[in-house]
């Protein structure tokens, strides 16, 4: 199968590796000719090829930024040949979902892959990031049984475990489990910023901090296109610590330990 790759960064790159081991072949396409030449000599991708060329795969993975992901796909519908199957890897659902529902294209699956890690670029790609890993499509009504089942047969090649979600529940929980732990990330590590060092921290703030090293602007726009669900998930965290604040102001040590109980009891619970 001729596999086809927009935006060859680190999924992209770790798409094609994967899908190169199990004996498929793979055009890369990105705007960036550094990313197009690390792709290649790290053996991502066969070649490096055209925008119209890659349209024209079998299957192609759609790797760019949030903010670029519904003009590019787009352009990619009006592009690619008539039994190509695109899928996007972006991790808010909403904005392509939306798209479709006017583009109304059954061959385009909304698709996430839960994988990935603070490094950016096809430098610190890897053809294992997705065994073991949950792959999330979003299909709509107007989704192709036949092209969904042909992507998540793919990747489950990748080692991947696929789950058909709806694209509301999707980004509420991603803002909860992804986005929410980075800003968190983010936020802990801007108010250490003072310290001189960080000699006394242990192990969770190692834990607590290890993704505040991310992309910038690539998580603005994540951040920013599933907004409405960050949002509501910060109130509830607000919410919560304000209400943990107010019981440590109080010294009601009964009502701390309730919070840790909460915690204790949900986490044994959770996978």
């Amino acid at each position: 199968m001729t596999i086809g790759i927009v935006g060859c960064g680190l999924i992209g790159g770790s798409i094609g590796l994967a899908a190169r081991a199990n004996g498929h072949s793979v055009l890369g396409f990105d705007l960036e000719s550094v990313v197009g030449a690390v792709a290649i000599e790290r053996g991502c991708v066969d070649e490096m090829v055209s925008f119209v060329e890659v349209a024209q795969a079998e299957i192609v993975f759609l790797c760019v930024p949030p903010s670029a992901v519904v003009s590019v796909a787009s352009e990619l519908r009006s592009r690619k040949g008539p039994e190509t199957i695109v899928t996007d890897c972006t991790s808010a659902k909403g904005p392509i979902v939306r798209w479709l529902s006017s583009a109304n294209d059954p061959n385009f699956i909304p698709g996430h892959p839960m994988a990935g890690h603070e490094k950016s670029g096809p430098k610190f790609s890897s053809g294992w990031m997705f065994r073991g890993a949950t792959w999330i499509f979003t299909p709509t009504p107007q989704t192709s049984k036949q092209a969904l089942k042909k992507v998540e047969s793919l990747v489950a090649e990748f080692g991947a475990k696929c789950v058909r979600v709806d694209a509301d529940r999707h980004d509420y929980e991603v803002a909860l489990l992804s986005h929410l732990p980075h800003v968190i990330a983010a936020a802990l590590v801007g108010m250490a910023a003072p310290l001189d060092s960080t000699d006394a921290s242990g192990g969770s703030w190692r834990d607590l901090t290890r993704v505040a090293g991310v992309d910038p602007g690539l998580w603005s726009q994540i951040l920013l296109a599933n907004r409405e669900s960050v949002v509501q998930v910060l109130d509830d965290f607000k919410s919560r610590i304000a209400s943990l604040q107010e019981t440590l102001t109080n010294q009601d040590i009964e009502a701390v330990e309730a919070f840790f109980q909460e915690a204790q009891k949900a986490k044994a619970k959770q996978k």
